[in-house]
């Protein structure tokens, strides 16, 4: 397996698993308490099922897709790395709307900074592997020409 894949499968991974760690603290920006608070902090409504698709997306082209993946694969896993980001993305300027006194770091949670890293995780090895392809395909017609 090449690094670029293993850094696509390690970025879906952590795509999986922050979309079901809390990503907001609603205490601190909305002011409820109790237990409502732990069904809203979960993935922070949609946006941690979007990235929980594209992160189970990821592992499954990865995982079930055999033999050297090309730029196809490459493409697909950029743009469902994209979707992630952009979700990311999203909340962090939806926290900086809600409530900008509360303050960046204490309204957010662990669960957004493990997605964020695992879009850029993938997003990484997605961009990678062509680039990886293309200097294997130079230095392999440069030593053909040299022999030549």
């Amino acid at each position: 397996m090449h690094a670029s894949r293993s850094l696509v499968l390690l970025g879906a991974f952590a795509l999986c698993v922050g979309a079901r760690l809390p990503w907001m603290s609603v205490p601190v920006l909305f002011g409820v308490s109790g237990p409502a608070v732990q069904a809203i902090e979960i993935g922070w409504e949609d946006n941690g099922y979007v990235t929980g698709a594209v992160g189970i997306t990821l592992l499954l082209i990865g995982t079930l897709r055999k033999g050297r993946e090309g730029q196809l694969y490459s493409i697909a896993a950029a743009f469902l790395a994209t979707v992630a980001l952009l979700q990311v993305a999203g909340c962090f300027l939806r926290v900086l709307e809600i409530r900008p006194e509360a303050g960046f770091f204490p309204a957010t949670k662990v669960g957004i900074y493990v997605t964020l890293l695992g879009g850029l995780l993938a997003m990484t090895g997605a961009l990678t592997r062509p680039l990886i392809r293309s200097n294997d395909g130079e230095s392999a017609s440069l030593a053909y020409s040299a022999r030549t």
